[in-house]
């Protein structure tokens, strides 16, 4: 195992590090969230300098491909995104679908959704939702029935106001959105890719900026991190004790 004096000799960088956050959900929501307190800790292993900012998150990607952020969290791994970040896993969750109160049940299932035109869906701009998801909100846009909006707060509140009935969303996000629109008891909560594994978040970091010796450490931080109980501690801080096991990598 990577001591935690070789790991504060290879983790910084020649400049303090430029980490960037997104509002999203219980990840990030005025200066909290499991990111922050994830942060907190990334700071105090590894003694590097951070100078921390929040932006969108299409933004915060543009910066980091230029080189100009080093690290962007809760960042999903796609293979456009491979070309110029490396990706070190913290935690996992599914993607579940968000279904408008005012939405009949029977028409709540995959292909009744899908079959209705009148039914329209909402994502966040910049998010992969992973293939097949990916997929069917394509068909979905060519369509003209697929809403977006550039951050999860906005969704939710166009979801509030009826221009979506649907969205994917996971727990560490609708916990928090749902009940800052009163609807947290009202929505059906379904699963439409019950075959589709866990979606994992992870620390982008600029192969542009960090050498391969750097990456691997940051890597074997973040194990540690996951493997001595600190990450089950984060997330028993903002998910119920049967989500925060769910979102534990294996």
């Amino acid at each position: 195992m990577v001591s935690h004096f070789a790991l504060a000799a290879n983790l910084c960088l020649g400049h303090p590090i430029r980490l960037a956050y997104y509002e999203s959900g219980l990840f990030y929501y005025q200066g909290k969230g499991v990111d922050v307190d994830l942060v907190q800790e990334l700071k105090r292993r590894s003694s590097c300098a951070m100078e921390t900012s929040i932006m969108p998150r299409v933004r915060a990607y543009m910066l980091l491909e230029a080189g100009e952020i080093d690290i962007v969290v809760a960042a999903i791994n796609t293979p456009s995104r491979a070309r110029y970040a490396y990706f070190a896993p913290y935690l996992q969750q599914r993607f579940a679908t968000i279904i408008h109160p005012d939405v009949p049940r029977a028409k709540a299932t995959l292909d009744a959704f899908t079959a209705d035109p009148s039914l329209h869906f909402g994502v966040v701009r910049g998010v992969n939702y992973d293939t097949p998801r990916d997929n069917w909100i394509e068909h979905i846009s060519t369509e003209r029935r697929l809403e977006i909006a550039p951050n999860p707060a906005i969704l939710y509140r166009m979801f509030k106001g009826n221009r979506l009935a649907a969205l994917f969303s996971i727990p560490l996000q609708y916990e928090k959105e749902l009940q800052d629109i009163g609807l947290r008891d009202q929505v059906h909560i379904v699963d439409w890719f019950p075959n589709q594994p866990p979606t994992t978040r992870n620390l982008a970091l600029s192969r542009h900026n960090f050498n391969g010796d750097q990456l691997e450490a940051w890597s074997a931080m973040v194990t540690t991190l996951r493997a001595d109980g600190t990450m089950r501690s984060i997330l028993g801080h903002y998910l119920t004790p049967a989500e925060a096991t769910k979102a534990l990598l294996r």
